[in-house]
């Protein structure tokens, strides 16, 4: 779903904010990409959408399961509560994690 329309729709939904390392915040697009897989495979029920911002990527999920299910693949660092958001969790991904989700892919898991 496209990031603005998905704000407008759903107050408060869950976002997890996706640091990537120096590394690969050349491959933005393809991270991205890789997210955007990763959601469809992980059975996502609820709407979602994703927004990048400089070496960042945002992942904001309607429904809170469908956020803790994507959080896990990273063992995210830290989850709080804010104003705007239900909840916030922020993770990283470097080239392991990134290779790791390719491969993850590829097998059909």
């Amino acid at each position: 779903m496209n990031w603005e329309d998905f704000l407008r729709d759903h107050h408060r939904p869950h976002l997890l904010e996706v640091k990537l390392e120096v590394r690969i915040s050349t491959k933005l697009l393809a991270a991205r990409a890789v997210l955007e897989r990763l959601a469809l495979s992980l059975g996502t029920v609820g709407n979602y959408a994703f927004e990048t911002e400089g070496t960042t990527v945002y992942a904001a999920f309607e429904e809170d399961a469908d956020a803790e299910r994507f959080a896990k693949v990273f063992r995210s660092e830290q989850t709080s509560r804010d104003s705007e958001w239900a909840s916030k969790t922020f993770a990283r991904m470097d080239d392991a994690i990134y290779q790791w989700m390719e491969r993850l892919l590829k097998s059909g898991a």
